[in-house]
């Protein structure tokens, strides 16, 4: 059981995360909100990283039974090994098992993931990542599994096969999750907005109209790629202006690659890609991208308008939640004039898919997102599958 009691939270820089919040946990939770409301910070809680780790100042009651794994957004910032092997097996060595069993659970893990155990994590996409950290909370003797956005970029068929285990697993599982549409498995739903306990808004997802010329600004011509063996063979595709296009498939199975190789930072192994006009671009991890003190040194007024912005101006852009962060280096790829995006709603409310949309389609932006967001995939101009 998890049980808070006004828990009051600020952050070092004097954000404040979390204003008396107070609920109590018994069964498998889902958590919602909007962007930067504070549902990361409560995860973080749970699991001693607040104050313990980022320091800042808590007050209030936090009881819970039992130990907390905590999966955090960015796989990146999780995962230590450079072996799928290695990185499952730290829990479980951590733990006091004999060899014979943490092979045993290691195999077992890995099979419901359905991740190559010898395989190294450098050459792994972003899902399999995150699958990877996924299998190390699965396997190790934790009570309470903590996941922040764990289906964000996961191909919706992995992402229910991964949730029934998470729901059969016998421990306390607790979601946040901007993809509403997995709330309805979860035994209790909590809605988390500016750091507190709330009811969930009428969430509205109206579309406008784009207007896309007859001018092709993006032609991929009989492309090949791969690492080990070929990603994809011969492709082709053509993107006009103020077209916005979505690339889905399975995860790894290429869809960052393909954006990377449009981007011009990888080459084809065959094959050609022609663009017309500035890239800006926005990968999965967004402080990646941003180098500056300031929000407002790293876009401009009328972009941090369009994309509310506004009241963030100030803040230095590595202070933000990961949704905010991404959020800005979304706004930012918006000053080219060929957008390349890599799974831009994960860490985004519902509806920013909406406003992503409308955005681009106001402005006159070609656009290419990659994307495990089917409901996002549909409202596209058009889709390319791998």
């Amino acid at each position: 059981m998890i049980s808070l009691r006004n828990v009051k939270y600020v952050y070092p820089n004097g954000t404040v995360g979390l204003k008396g919040l107070s609920l109590d946990i018994e069964e498998n939770a889902f958590i919602g909100g909007r962007t930067g409301g504070g549902k990361s910070t409560f995860l973080r809680v749970l699991n001693g990283l607040i104050p313990n780790f980022y320091g800042g100042k808590l007050e209030g009651l936090v009881r819970i039974e039992g130990r907390v794994f905590f999966v955090c957004q960015n796989a990146d910032d999780f995962i230590i090994s450079s072996r799928v092997y290695d990185e499952i097996a730290l829990s479980l060595l951590h733990s006091g098992h004999d060899w014979e069993e943490v092979e045993r659970r290691i195999r077992k893990v890995a099979k419901t993931c359905g991740l190559d155990l010898n395989k190294e994590v450098s050459k792994l996409s972003d899902g399999e990542k995150k699958l990877v950290a996924i299998a190390s909370a699965l396997a190790g003797d934790f009570e309470c599994l903590a996941l922040d956005e764990p289906f964000a970029n996961l191909h919706p068929k992995v992402a229910k096969k991964i949730l029934k285990v998470l729901l059969k697993s016998g421990r306390l599982s607790v979601v946040s999750e901007h993809r509403l549409e997995f709330a309805k498995y979860f035994d209790e739903f909590f809605w988390i907005d500016d750091g507190r306990l709330s009811k969930p808004p009428k969430l509205e997802f109206r579309l406008v109209k784009g207007r896309i010329e007859d001018e092709v600004v993006v032609k991929v011509e009989s492309v090949t790629f791969g690492y080990d063996e070929p990603l994809f063979e011969d492709l082709s595709f053509e993107v006009r202006k103020g077209e916005v296009v979505a690339v889905i498939g399975e995860n790894g199975c290429g869809k960052t690659t393909l954006l990377r190789i449009i981007a011009g930072t990888l080459k084809p192994w065959d094959g050609s890609v022609e663009v017309k006009g500035k890239i800006g671009m926005a990968f999965n991890f967004p402080n990646y991208h941003l180098f500056e003190s300031r929000v407002d040194r790293e876009v401009d007024a009328e972009l941090l308008r369009r994309f509310d912005l506004v009241d963030l101006a100030t803040r230095n852009p590595h202070s933000l939640s990961f949704g905010q962060a991404k959020r800005v280096a979304i706004a930012k790829a918006f000053r080219g004039d060929v957008v390349i995006l890599d799974e831009p709603t994960a860490g985004q409310d519902y509806e920013f898919k909406a406003k992503l949309l409308n955005i681009a389609r106001e402005m006159g932006k070609t656009v290419i997102i990659a994307t495990h967001d089917l409901k996002l995939a549909e409202c596209c101009d058009e889709i390319v599958e791998l």
